[in-house]
């Protein structure tokens, strides 16, 4: 049995793991099997990703074999509802209650990316992103993209706001899109979830922020809100939010910097430094606490970081002086000087993002200094971990609250971790599991 893939759920609690024969399913912690489902019966050949709805009976599959060209179909062989065996460039929502193929999305391209989020479920391709939503599975948004190579794509939701990021169509900028319900929108319509599947943070609980909906395009029973930020110099690697949606941290292929931003003003919040070969990062994850940020990279290693408190106290919903800049289709630039951006790095303000030429007259002098500035505001890594026999990490959880940090390896393994800085500096290996 081949591993393909294997993901955290949206909070971490649960593995869904993806191979030849099907899926499985574990718990986090302790690390436990809880479903195992072998689909050759199906002949739906073998999954090469799949991302899991929290807790839910809703799963997202992809499928492993060689592409699937829609333009080649000829009209007998769409007498089925569903199309077998499942392609790179299929998308199956599969209900594993009633154990059956609810929707099928066929692409004209390989999928690289899938998300879930509640009502909503994106997909990335490599040059384009697609927002659908899951009740009737109708498409909300489509958007091209610069060369995604990595399908990097985030997702978040708090208090009824539905949170997407992805690279937009310049070298270093990010689209930040924001999915409210609308409030005349019905809530008795027909659903996936089964009927045990409750969240406080579902989507009838709206919260409402006047001004940002107001602000908003209407497409269908959503609102839909907008924003581009221009955060690096060079291809965005890694794009995600904390667990609420408030924060958005990015990273880029060569740029020295990892940065974090506040989501619906767009302000830069802080700058993590990166060491000496430090490689391209794949994936950056906030706790549940917003204390520490964890960033993996490539080379394989993982760091972590500790987030400053005094910076993000202002980014709460409950603020009644917190910023938004949320206008529909508007651009902030980090980079213009005019800007009030970045209000807690407002004495290199010129450096933020590009050191090198944003310096006012371009004096060597000046950009000595700025890159100076940058370099001692910014914060360093605290702790570091690395696999032995150099195995590539996947995908990281974090349950600082159980002192525990859960990471999923290239070769079909999982290692719970032990961090707790007030009882021990660095990051210790508890043992390790065989997906």
């Amino acid at each position: 049995m081949a591993f393909n893939d294997a993901r955290f759920n949206q909070d971490g609690t649960c593995i869904c793991v993806a191979n030849d024969r099907g899926f499985k399913i574990l718990n986090s912690n302790p690390m436990v099997l809880t479903c195992d489902r072998d689909l050759r019966y199906k002949n739906v050949g073998a999954v090469g990703t799949a991302e899991m709805l929290y807790r839910s009976n809703l799963l997202a599959l992809v499928g492993n074999s060689e592409y699937y060209d829609i333009r080649k179909i000829n009209s007998s062989s769409l007498k089925s509802k569903f199309i077998k065996p499942w392609k790179q460039n299929i998308l199956t929502i599969w209900d594993d209650k009633k154990f059956v193929e609810v929707a099928q999305l066929v692409f004209t391209d390989s999928i690289i990316n899938v998300k879930f989020l509640y009502d909503l479920i994106a997909v990335s391709l490599n040059y384009k992103v697609y927002v659908y939503q899951m009740s009737d599975v109708s498409l909300l948004h489509c958007s091209n993209t610069i060369n995604n190579p990595y399908g990097v794509i985030s997702v978040s939701t708090y208090r009824g706001l539905n949170f997407i990021a992805y690279p937009g169509k310049l070298k270093g900028s990010i689209m930040i899109q924001i999915y409210t319900k609308n409030r005349i929108s019905n809530s008795s319509e027909t659903s996936f979830y089964s009927e045990d599947y409750k969240d406080s943070d579902a989507p009838d609980d709206v919260f409402e922020f006047d001004e940002m909906i107001d602000a908003g395009e209407k497409i269908g029973k959503y609102t839909k809100l907008s924003m581009k930020l221009q955060v690096h110099v060079s291809e965005v690697t890694s794009i995600d939010f904390s667990p609420n949606g408030l924060l958005v941290v990015t990273s880029s292929i060569q740029g020295r910097y990892i940065k974090m931003f506040d989501t619906l003003s767009g302000e830069l919040i802080q700058v993590f430094r990166k060491t000496n070969n430090f490689g391209r990062v794949t994936k950056c994850i906030i706790d549940k606490e917003m204390k520490w940020l964890c960033v993996i990279s490539e080379k394989p290693k993982m760091y972590m970081y500790q987030i400053d408190q005094a910076a993000i106290k202002d980014c709460d919903f409950d603020n009644e002086n917190r910023k938004v800049n949320f206008k529909n289709s508007c651009i902030f630039d980090i980079n213009n000087e005019d800007k009030d951006i970045g209000k807690y790095f407002k004495h290199y303000r010129s450096a933020i993002a590009y050191p090198s030429t944003r310096c006012g007259d371009y004096n060597i002098f000046k950009t000595l200094v700025n890159k100076t500035k940058l370099y001692i505001h910014s914060t360093g890594v605290f702790a570091h971990f690395k696999p032995r026999n150099k195995d590539r990490i996947i995908d990281c959880a974090l349950m600082l609250d159980k002192e525990t940090i859960v990471i999923i390896l290239q070769t079909g393994r999982a290692m719970k971790l032990f961090f707790n800085p007030a009882k021990y500096a660095g990051i210790k290996l508890v043992y390790y599991h065989h997906l």
